[in-house]
């Protein structure tokens, strides 16, 4: 019960608990019934024992009002029943392995019928399990733009426009400003940032045009508490973020199509190719995540039909909100990040001069 792949967690300590007792559906009529208890037998003892339910309930109340909030806004008032599995298109940046490959598994798992498109420099290094599935491999460097150009022109031309997209590739190199090459800069921001960009111009006019469709941006905390190392990887992951709430804006206000939905994941530190180590703090605070945990809460998203901002630990989301507070307290928070015994440095090989990539 409070499991998870990641082990016994904060997060999996909490869902539980948020899912139960803070849950105005039963702590509600539980409070009421509790309280004619107390009416009929006003003793102080059965008073006192009131108040914890009460404020359970309060909390509970608030947290499902924060949360409807959060959902009504981030998608326009309005929701789309138009999903049909069998007929969307998904297109997955780094679908060849790590939490692409998961996110591919998942989607399949749900329905096999659904067209998916892995663009990705490294070989798909996986199988899928189900007979008959319509799974399209195209081989890219994301960090070319002409290379990028022509194979959504491909894409469009032989699959059909993507209705899902998810923006999940990325790359990492694990060197300090000064002394990373020209090269590993210019790989990280094509892929982490340009790409994301420009597979958005590709294949939103689309979205735009049906008023149908969901982008969802693989991120990370580093935007917020960005580690020495891979400052411009976080840099990246600051202007994804900045370039999910902008098209918000625009998708509402300029395109006019308030139900394409956009989504975000702020996430920690995951187990795939990019990183490994340990992180010196307790993993019931900040787990390694399981690519398949990432994996699942984005398909989880598309599958809701909303957008939405995703924080994976959920301690995140605390994160996110300390950054409003005083600026001394919020520096002894990323201090602490020098204590990681993060590798860095990833899988692939670049050119320490353009920035191309030799080996994905």
């Amino acid at each position: 019960m409070f499991s998870s792949r990641e082990g016994v967690t904060l997060d999996s300590v909490a869902a539980p608990l948020r899912r139960w007792l803070l849950n105005p559906v039963i702590s509600v009529p539980a409070a009421l019934v509790l309280s004619g208890l107390g009416w009929t037998n006003p003793k102080p003892i059965t008073v006192k024992a009131l108040a914890p339910v009460y404020l359970a309930t309060l909390a509970g109340v608030l947290l499902s009002l924060n949360e409807y909030l959060d959902r009504q806004f981030a998608n326009n008032w309005v929701s789309d029943k138009t999903w049909n599995w069998n007929e969307e298109i998904v297109l997955v940046t780094g679908g060849s392995t790590g939490i692409g490959a998961s996110i591919c598994k998942q989607l399949l798992a749900r329905n096999p019928r659904t067209r998916i498109v892995v663009v990705d420099y490294a070989p798909l290094s996986w199988k899928p399990e189900q007979e008959g599935v319509r799974l399209s491999y195209y081989q890219c460097d994301l960090s070319k733009a002409d290379a990028l150009r022509s194979t959504c022109e491909r894409i469009k031309a032989e699959v059909g426009h993507p209705t899902v997209v998810f923006n999940n590739a990325g790359l990492v190199r694990g060197a300090t400003i000064m002394e990373g090459s020209y090269g590993d800069v210019e790989a990280t921001v094509r892929t982490n940032l340009i790409a994301p960009m420009l597979i958005i111009k590709e294949f939103l006019p689309e979205m735009v045009k049906r008023d149908h469709g969901h982008i969802l941006h693989t991120g990370s905390l580093s935007y917020l508490t960005p580690p020495a190392l891979i400052t411009d990887y976080a840099a990246t992951k600051a202007g994804l973020l900045a370039l999910h709430e902008g098209l918000q804006l625009e998708l509402k206000h300029v395109h006019k199509a308030p139900r394409v939905r956009l989504s975000l994941g702020i996430f920690c530190f995951i187990r795939t190719p990019l990183v490994s180590g340990h992180t010196n703090v307790p993993n019931f605070l900040l787990p390694f995540l399981h690519v398949d945990t990432v994996g699942e809460a984005m398909v989880d998203a598309v599958y809701s039909g909303y957008g939405s901002t995703i924080y994976l630990p959920g301690l995140n989301r605390v994160a996110a909100t300390l950054k409003g507070g005083p600026e001394w307290f919020f520096r002894i928070i990323r201090e602490s990040t020098v204590n990681f015994r993060i590798n860095f440095h990833g899988r692939q090989e670049v050119d320490k001069e353009t920035g191309k990539l030799q080996k994905a």
